[in-house]
């Protein structure tokens, strides 16, 4: 079983969550790409099931946008620093199992838009990888962090799952909040974290 090992104490520019983050810009005004890239149930079952990933890098509203742009830019920033190759085949597992749990989780979602899958995702990876390094170097002070924003992470989803809100953006009258698209986003994390434990960066 591989294992992934961070990058030691050198910086380097994310140019993977650059990338991306840029296709998210683009797509956002380039309005007509909507209805072609969105995840659309019903268009995916006639066979166009590239909506599943691409669906992930549009929005709904200019605030959708703006938030999960902005996190999943701070977050890929710091988890490509940690292991890019990780970073990048976590992105990779989840944009796939992503749109795959709900297919199957959620038959009434029939569309879906945003960045927050993916998000949760590299959260989980970055989290367990931060908690890692800090547990083999054995400073202990580091392990903290992660483990509550870990807990805050699991709180979050609990919330939306109860609430039917978004905890950070809530439209209600543009998009309804998709727990399972965060929940699925996060076990996917958790996954490829675990099971490519040593993939040099």
């Amino acid at each position: 079983m591989a294992q992934i090992q961070p990058r030691k104490s050198t910086t380097r520019f994310p140019l993977v969550t650059i990338g991306l983050g840029i296709v998210a810009l683009v797509l956002f005004f380039c309005t007509n790409s909507g209805s072609s890239l969105q995840y659309d149930r019903t268009a995916m079952a006639a066979g166009e099931v590239w909506r599943g990933v691409t669906g992930h890098f549009l929005h709904w509203s200019f605030d959708h946008f703006l938030w999960c742009t902005i996190v999943f830019l701070a977050l890929g920033s710091l988890c490509e620093g940690l292991s890019r190759k990780g970073y990048v085949f976590t992105l990779m597992a989840a944009s796939v199992i992503i749109p795959v749990v709900s297919w199957f989780g959620d038959p009434n979602l029939l569309y879906y838009r945003g960045l927050s899958g993916l998000g949760s995702a590299i959260f989980v990876f970055g989290t367990l990888m931060m908690t890692r390094n800090a547990y083999v170097s054995r400073d202990w002070s580091s392990i903290w962090l992660p483990a509550v924003a870990g807990i805050a992470f699991m709180g979050k989803i609990l919330f939306e799952f109860i609430s039917g809100s978004a905890l950070f953006v809530d439209s209600p009258e543009i998009f309804t909040p998709v727990p399972l698209v965060h929940f699925a986003g996060g076990g996917a994390g958790l996954l490829t974290t675990f099971l490519f434990r040593e993939i040099q960066a």
